[in-house]
């Protein structure tokens, strides 16, 4: 708990706790892992997603994971496909988490290796250079089809876990 405290930190209605975990597994030995939940604690809904690439504004990020052409569309325009019945979510490139009002989402990184304490202040740097939280309203402003979205776009869940090799090299072992 005390973690949690110390890495805390809020963006307008956000919330985002930082903390790490030992799960013991019988007759297997440990499994670690840093926790990186963001609650929302207002009355708007906020849309997170990782960003492969950094920028400094919300503008370039939003089009940048949005708008940019990969292949034949851009994530917009798949995410307004009605026929689709299926989504495999990608973590960088077609992962996005709608969180509505007082709801949370946990993203577990998980190791096989105890994570230090210098390891762990690396995973949340990278995690909070990383991972793109905005408001519906700013996000709306780029993309403005977001209300045609097909809900099958948008992760379910209330968590992730990613194992740590899937993060950049600048966080591995």
């Amino acid at each position: 708990m005390f973690s949690a405290i110390c890495y805390a930190g809020t963006t307008e209605g956000i919330i985002v706790r930082k903390d790490s975990l030992r799960i013991c597994v019988e007759n297997t030995g440990s499994v670690f892992s840093v926790l990186y939940e963001v609650e929302n604690v207002s009355n708007d809904t906020y849309y997170l997603w990782f960003q492969r690439n950094i920028y400094s504004t919300e503008r370039e990020k939003i089009i940048d994971y949005f708008m940019t052409i990969r292949g034949d569309f851009h994530l917009a325009g798949k995410a307004i496909e009605t026929n689709a019945i299926w989504l495999c979510h990608s973590i960088y490139d077609t992962f996005v988490k709608k969180i509505k009002p007082q709801e949370r989402f946990t993203i577990q990184i998980l190791s096989d290796e105890k994570f230090s304490e210098c390891k762990k202040k690396q995973v949340f740097r990278y995690l909070d250079k990383h991972v793109v939280i905005v408001s519906e309203h700013t996000l709306r402003q780029y993309v403005p089809m977001l209300n045609s979205f097909n809900p099958l776009f948008f992760y379910k869940h209330n968590f992730v876990t990613i194992p740590l090799n899937v993060l950049k090299p600048s966080v591995k072992k």
